[in-house]
């Protein structure tokens, strides 16, 4: 499944309260991984490995097209 529900563990020492009752907690985080300059290059690689997992050959002329052919179907993808 390309989207996947990512859980991250709590910090060491975290101690959750009884009000959660099974529910996951969520953690805010202090910096967003958006705003890092590898946050586009490690959404791209994990995106292109989902790619060809699913049969797609990645271009070696330009690297954001991905192509798959199957009997008479061909589809080109560019990112």
């Amino acid at each position: 499944d390309l989207f996947e529900e990512v859980y991250m563990d709590l910090p060491l020492g975290y101690k959750l309260n009884a009000s959660f009752r099974g529910e996951k907690p969520v953690c805010k985080l202090h910096k967003s991984i958006y705003g890092l300059k590898q946050a586009s290059r490690q959404w791209f690689a994990k995106f292109s490995s989902f790619l060809i997992s699913q049969g797609f050959q990645q271009s070696k002329a330009d690297y954001s097209l991905f192509i798959r052919g199957k009997n008479e179907t061909f589809l080109a993808l560019l990112v």
